[in-house]
């Protein structure tokens, strides 16, 4: 079920109605929550409800184990089950076919035929989001950070709830699991803010995203060699324009549909594109994720108390692994090993210039880095768009082919893109200037609003369905 969708919005409208008739009735309301989330997700393929369950129970249950017992041994045996079933569940559903073809691949470089088992499964949608929750949930629980949830309904809404199950944000139990615990509550801002949100989000996915897939990237990516040089770079603009519209408007509309609920996910983009360096572009770049994998990766390996040379290497195998846990192939690998060989070898100048971390630069040098910095998660991303190798290799091979026309990019992908640079590089202040005037209208107006959104959205809107790009990973 997309976001994006006539659907959504009248399980989204059903939903609310009842979960305020039953504000009062935790238990019905839990209940509600997680019954319309199990559905949200069947709506995509019913059969992996049971795997999203099994994930569920299982983290459940070695929680309470953990929590029950004061022998460090013990609750170390519990919490390297958990975080073993885990690894191998989504080793075998995402990564097991990419690993299998390519042990074959290697024996077929020595002459020597090996026939690699093959899994007949779809990836489960949400399977690297979810997963990552249950896991946070039994760890933080080993290092006495959280209490285990009251009842099993209350940790099963905290798994599956809706707006954040498919693509995140990735929710820890210490975010939600209190709100859950509590009587919602609902003010006229919050209404405000959340369809605010909705239709932010809507637009990004609709006019931006949806529109430049359609019109420019999957064209260029599928066909390279029809296209010159220059209409290359303008894709892979094109595309970092997509994939943060898509991206982010998903995140916009998961958070304004739970503050309709009187619940706050947290945010997970912060003007990514304005980071004057690859580090802070991954610290304002699907924030949740670069804070779980430093949380609980990077810190455990020993950060950067255990010497440069391991301090380094920690930085790498985090950052590495930011690239492949977005998707199992080759071009994720290499994507992986890129970012982090350019952010081990940014850290080191930095840390061999000897500048104060709290030194000012002078606006054109932040430019310059900005503008370096933008470049390479451009160009990178050719490896983050391509559908295997060989097309990153001919997009790659076009890039150089010295062609400079522009003729076939339309005047309304120029309109497009151009609108919407402008707009991300603009102070995160008139952004928010814009929702307090909206939080500011009489309701009547607020619906107006939102009806003529809507309406000029349903307008522009691209015929093709075009999947939101996270819920493949």
């Amino acid at each position: 079920m997309q976001f994006n969708s006539q659907e959504y919005f009248i399980f989204l409208g059903i939903a609310l109605t009842i979960f305020w008739l039953l504000r009062n009735y935790e238990a019905p309301r839990l209940r509600l929550l997680f019954v319309s989330s199990c559905l949200f997700y069947m709506a995509w393929n019913p059969k992996y409800i049971v795997l999203l369950l099994a994930s569920t129970f299982y983290d459940y249950f070695i929680g309470n184990a953990i929590h029950a017992s004061d022998d460090e041994r013990v609750r170390k045996r519990w919490v390297t089950v958990s975080i073993v079933g885990n690894l191998a569940f989504l080793g075998v559903f995402k990564y097991f076919n990419f690993a299998s073809r390519s042990i074959g691949d290697l024996f077929g470089l020595f002459g020597v035929h090996f026939q690699a088992p093959y899994l007949d499964v779809l990836l489960p949608v949400g399977i690297s989001f979810y997963t990552f929750q249950t896991m946070s949930y039994t760890i933080d629980i080993y290092r006495r950070k959280i209490e285990p949830a009251k009842t099993f309904r209350e940790y099963a809404v905290f798994v599956t709830y809706f707006p954040a199950l498919v693509a995140g944000p990735i929710v820890r139990a210490s975010e939600l699991l209190p709100q859950l615990a509590e009587k919602p509550r609902l003010t006229p801002e919050r209404v405000s803010e959340g369809v605010f949100l909705i239709l932010t989000g809507l637009v990004k996915k609709i006019v931006v995203a949806d529109y430049l897939s359609v019109n420019l990237v999957d064209r260029v990516f599928d066909n390279p060699e029809l296209y010159t040089a220059t209409e290359v770079v303008i894709a892979l603009y094109g595309f970092t324009a997509q994939i943060y519209a898509d991206f982010s408007g998903y995140t916009d509309m998961a958070r304004g549909s739970a503050m309709l609920m009187g619940y706050d996910l947290p945010e997970n983009f912060d003007r990514p594109y304005q980071a004057p360096n690859p580090a802070e572009f991954w610290r304002r770049w699907h924030m949740t994720l670069s804070r779980w994998l430093r949380d609980y990766l990077y810190f455990p390996l020993g950060g950067s108390r255990s010497g440069p040379v391991r301090a380094y290497f920690n930085l790498w195998i985090t950052f590495f692994l930011i690239g492949v846990w977005h998707g199992a192939s080759w071009t994720f690998v290499i994507y992986g090993a890129l970012q982090a060989t350019v952010i081990v070898i940014h850290r080191f100048v930095v840390r061999s210039s000897k500048r104060p971390r709290d030194a000012k630069d002078p606006f054109a040098v932040l430019a310059l880095k900005v503008f370096l910095s933008m470049q390479f998660v451009v160009f990178s991303r050719i490896l983050f768009r391509a559908n295997d190798i060989s097309n990153a290799r001919e997009v790659t091979e076009r890039l150089f082919s010295g062609t400079s026309s522009m003729a076939q990019i339309a005047p309304t992908v120029w309109a497009v893109l151009i609108g919407f640079f402008i707009l991300h590089y603009t102070p995160r202040a008139w952004y928010e200037r814009l929702r307090d005037t909206f939080k500011a209208l009489p309701a009547p107006a607020q619906g107006l609003a939102a009806a003529g959104t809507a309406g000029v959205l349903a307008q522009i809107a691209t015929t093709q369905v075009v999947p939101y790009i996270y819920f493949q990973f």
